[in-house]
This record gives structure tokens, sequence and C-alpha cells, in this order.
């Protein structure tokens, strides 16, 4: 994939942190572990995540799909593969 498409990977998922924990410095989280329990979200939280994703970066994520991006490398990995024009 391609050095803009990362980014736009990096920015959308930073963006949509932002909007649903903003006191979550993703920084700090380590890419291999749990995504949910690091930035101590909720199921509701996660679902709300996903779904500023998908308009975001317009990845649509199928439920089917959800426990492929259990850790933060897991989502970049993820969208990176599926993002539009990438």
């Amino acid at each position: 994939m391609t050095e803009p498409s990362q980014d736009r990977v990096r920015t959308g998922i930073r963006d949509a942190f932002r909007r649903i924990a903003p006191e979550v410095d993703l920084e700090s989280i380590d890419p291999s572990a749990n995504l949910r329990e690091e930035a101590d979200l909720d199921s509701v939280d996660a679902l709300n995540l996903i779904v500023l994703l998908d308009e975001n970066l317009g990845v649509e994520i199928p439920e089917s799909d959800y426990d492929q991006i259990t850790t933060l490398a897991d989502m970049r990995r993820y969208l990176t593969a599926r993002i539009p024009g990438g």
C-alpha cells in the first residue's frame, strides 16, 4: 500500500479516536495489545469507532470482520488494505 494511504489511515484513526475517546494517547498504546482494553473502550465506543472509521475513510467494516481488528496494528493493516483508491 502506498504511503499516502497509510497516512490517510493513521489520520482517520486519530480523528476517530479524538471524537470517541479524546483522552486516549494513541502513541502510548502498544500496537499489539488489545485495543479495547488499552483504550478502555466499551462496546458502544468500539462500535462508534468503527462507524467513524467508515465515515472518515470510506471503508465498510462488516460485523464478521470485527475480530480481525482487535489491536491497533490490526486496525491499521485492515484499513490500509481496504481503503478506496489506495
